[in-house]
């Protein structure tokens, strides 16, 4: 008998209609298939795959606070964060139907007279392995530019969140993506090990744990599958001596607390200098002090309750640490706002951490903000730069100078300036080190699924 997936409504606890994990057998004949379309006619008719983007587009739009209720009922999230995701993913979708029309590759004449044509076509099936705390907006991030080239779709959603998957991907079929070009199939891990393993499988697209991304490596391996990997991160904050300090702690505060820190590029460490570091700590404590979870589904709620006990269980373990081996400025405490059973946690703030501490080396994928001091810019970039991830972090200074030449030296795949979180469709977005390969959004989010062919042609 085929497993079910049972998810679980964060925040009422309650459960949600059960889904049948997908077979072997239909992993199997989704591959397959997916692999047949291929040699159809979606690769070949851009202007078909444009119109169709632009369609799902409209079809997402116009179901908006539908798709918003569905993400808070099963990721926990805030409504206002629920509306968000769509629109992000609506927004990539009409990037993506323009781009489908733009001819990707070069040609030029040699010295002999002959020319060389460097060509992109798409890479083949590929996988995607999507996330549950912003299901659709990665989803879509990563699926509308493998779309736009011409790949065909295997989608392994989050088990938490099948349903509003399941709900995006009818969509566009119904907008005219075929069948056989978008596949989803629910399952757990052995899903999608099995699908990037299978031979028809050329890419797999995940976004994810740093260890999930390790063993989707070990599974490409066997076949040679192209990776693109967005994993953990640990970003950090950097408010230079100059820097607008309330401005900068006020945004740090917010991005600690999105999707109730469980999220990738979440603000999850502070530096500031040793000068400022009893200034910096009354200004967190006072913001953290001011926030508290709430239910999800009211309009005004800032963040809600963690995915699962699971979650709350890892995310109090690391609040221990912080109480024996550090100092629990504010928060880390479990509530229950209104009485809702989900599992809701207070946003915690640590000082007096060490860097080698897990609570400053491991991804907490809570609310949990470590605040930390600096000598000078140096040990700035130094302390930034001494963690394992590197996917995203922020700069602040008056000074733009300097501020570029700091970010210049920090290792991350992307940093911000006198900002936080801002995420665009046209640029391109991914990791380095432990926080993953490949870049997704932008030009280089199409060329992702392409495989680049040399044609050299003597006239």
């Amino acid at each position: 008998m085929t497993a079910a997936l049972r998810p679980v409504d964060p925040t009422t606890l309650e459960p949600l209609p059960p889904v049948p994990a997908a077979t072997p057998e239909e992993v199997d004949g989704a591959a397959r298939a997916a692999e047949a379309a291929m040699a159809g006619p979606w690769p070949r008719d851009h202007r078909r795959r444009a119109e169709v983007l632009h369609a799902w587009a409209d079809l997402i739009a116009a179901e908006a606070a539908e798709l918003a209720d569905d993400l808070v009922r099963e990721t926990g999230k805030a409504r206002t964060e629920a509306f968000a995701e769509v629109a992000g993913s609506v927004d990539a979708l009409r990037l993506n139907s323009g781009l489908a029309r733009l001819p990707l590759g070069r040609a030029g004449s040699l010295h002999d007279g002959t020319e060389a044509h460097l060509v992109r076509e798409p890479v083949g099936p590929t996988v995607f392995i999507t996330p549950w705390n912003w299901p659709v907006l990665l989803l879509l991030r990563d699926l509308a530019p493998a779309f736009a080239v011409g790949v065909t779709a295997l989608v392994k959603p989050a088990p938490q969140t099948v349903h509003v998957t399941r709900r995006v991907i009818a969509l566009g079929h119904r907008a005219g993506v075929p069948t056989d070009v978008l596949h989803c199939l629910p399952g757990g891990v052995e899903v999608g090990a099995a699908l990037v393993r299978h031979p028809a499988t050329a890419a797999v697209a995940i976004t994810g744990s740093t260890q999930a991304g390790q063993a989707v490596m070990r599974d490409a391996a066997e076949t040679m599958t192209r990776p693109l990997l967005e994993l953990g991160g640990k970003a950090s904050m950097l408010v230079l001596p100059d820097g607008d300090l309330e401005t900068a702690l006020a945004a740090a505060a917010r991005a600690a607390v999105v999707t109730s820190g469980q999220m990738c590029m979440a603000c999850t460490r502070v530096l500031v200098h040793q000068d400022r570091l009893a200034d910096a700590e009354r200004l967190l404590r006072e913001a953290f002090s001011s926030m508290a979870p709430g239910d999800p589904r009211e309009p005004d709620t800032l963040f809600g309750p963690l995915i699962s006990e699971q979650a709350m269980a890892k995310v109090s373990g690391f609040v221990d640490l912080a109480r024996s081996s550090a100092r629990l400025v504010v928060g880390g405490e479990q509530v229950r706002p209104g009485g809702l059973p989900g599992h809701f946690l207070s946003p915690a703030l640590v000082a007096d951490v060490d860097t080698s501490s897990p609570l400053v080396q491991e991804d907490i994928f809570g609310p949990l903000l470590t605040l930390e001091s600096y000598a000078d810019e140096a040990d700035a970039v130094r302390l930034a730069n001494a963690t394992p991830f590197g996917l995203a972090a922020s700069v602040w200074s008056r000074d733009v100078s300097r501020a570029m030449s700091v970010a210049r030296a920090v290792q991350a795949g992307t940093v911000w300036v006198n900002g936080y979180n801002r995420s665009y469709g046209e640029m391109p977005s991914g990791g380095m080190r432990m926080s993953g390969l490949g870049r997704t959004r932008g030009i280089e989010g199409l060329e992702q699924f392409t495989e680049l062919k040399h044609i050299h042609l003597s006239l």
